[in-house]
């Protein structure tokens, strides 16, 4: 028969020392990564994601922001819609089961797949909920929302930073292009000679402006001389003086303006004007009769077709008129009268007694 050995009090007390520092050990471990209230209630919600890239059983669970459970499991879901492809159930302890509430989707908790940092681990986020919703009970569903996974977006800036490493490239070749005194701005940065006229328009304005400054000019008179500035005012005065006489009813345009008798005598010349016009139009009086009697019209015509017949026959060189438009034979002979006038003219102021001769005769 086996022999019972016995267990010193020395032994036991180190067994027992050895099992309480693992407990606290473990406790400490728990604490250490985050996994407060060991004993506290906890209660499971479940949502869904179209992919859990980086996610974990173990993972945090966060309520606005604030660490307060961890990911129980995760697994391919059972539905067909691709936005719900992985189903995470979450443990929660009770105490946070008010600020997880569901109702309408614009007020409710939503769930979103988030990452502490770039490259840091990846968690699940819920945003609290409206007080005046229904909280969401154990095993119920916290709506999810997507945001852009980290992938895309490293893809997204490996492209931008692409395109800014060609866009820098470009920049090189233009400022390089620029330098070589190539282009317009190239041209405008390094070409002297443009330098120089820049440099001369300074020396012209800087010119014109000491002129102005001296007073020189018509520019300069205006601006230095004060006889502008003291006329200015002056006219300024009596146009102030103008319109207070026009409205202290001084002065023919005072009177005009503030005297109702002006008004009815043009009151009551427009009245006659329209009678005037009314009459014209209805064809009394004489120019009523010429602006609406056909016959006046019909006799204008006919003295136009008149004219033109006698101004066609003129043209054509008929009768007297036509004649002495046409023909050259009376231009000739006028010419040639006007030159013999013109001759006998000189000729008599050179020797007029050859013309004024007197005979006296005695009977």
């Amino acid at each position: 028969m086996p022999q019972r050995k016995q267990i010193s009090w020395a032994q036991l007390r180190v067994g027992v020392m050895v099992l309480v520092s693992l407990v606290v050990f473990g406790v400490g471990v728990f604490f250490i990564s985050g996994q407060v209230g060991i004993f506290t209630r906890k209660y499971t919600l479940k949502t869904y994601f179209s992919g859990a890239s980086g996610l974990r059983a173990g993972s945090q669970v966060r309520v606005a922001g604030v660490p307060v459970g961890v990911v129980q499991s995760i697994r391919i879901s059972d539905l067909t819609d691709p936005k719900k492809a992985v189903e995470v159930a979450m443990r929660i302890p009770v105490t946070y089961q008010k600020e997880i509430r569901g109702g309408p989707k614009e007020i409710s908790s939503k769930a979103r797949l988030a990452t502490a940092g770039l490259l840091g681990d990846a968690f699940v986020d819920i945003s609290r909920g409206s007080p005046g919703q229904p909280v969401i009970p154990d095993r119920g569903e916290v709506e999810s929302e997507e945001e852009a996974d980290i992938k895309r977006i490293v893809q997204n800036t490996n492209d931008v930073i692409s395109n800014l490493r060609v866009l820098s490239d470009k920049l090189n070749d233009i400022t390089g292009q620029i330098q070589a005194g190539k282009g317009t701005l190239g041209k405008v940065i390094y070409d002297q000679a443009l330098y120089n006229r820049l440099n001369s328009m300074a020396d012209g304005v800087q010119h014109v402006v000491a002129r102005l400054d001296r007073g020189e000019g018509t520019i300069g008179k205006l601006m230095a001389d004060e006889t502008l500035y003291n006329r200015t005012v002056a006219s300024i005065d009596r146009l102030n003086k103008v319109l207070d006489d026009v409205q202290t009813g001084k002065g023919s345009l005072a009177k005009f303006l503030n005297d109702p008798s002006v008004y009815n005598h043009v009151e009551e010349l427009v009245a006659r004007a329209n009678t005037m016009v009314d009459n014209v139009n209805k064809g009394q009086g004489t120019i009523g009769k010429l602006a609406t009697d056909p016959q006046l019209y019909n006799r204008v015509n006919e003295t136009f077709d008149r004219l033109n017949i006698i101004t066609t026959r003129i043209e054509q060189g008929q009768g007297t008129l036509g004649k002495l438009s046409t023909d050259p034979t009376l231009f000739n002979n006028l010419s040639e009268s006007s030159q013999s006038l013109r001759e006998f003219l000189t000729e008599f102021r050179k020797n007029p007694k050859k013309y004024l001769t007197v005979r006296v005769r005695l009977f």
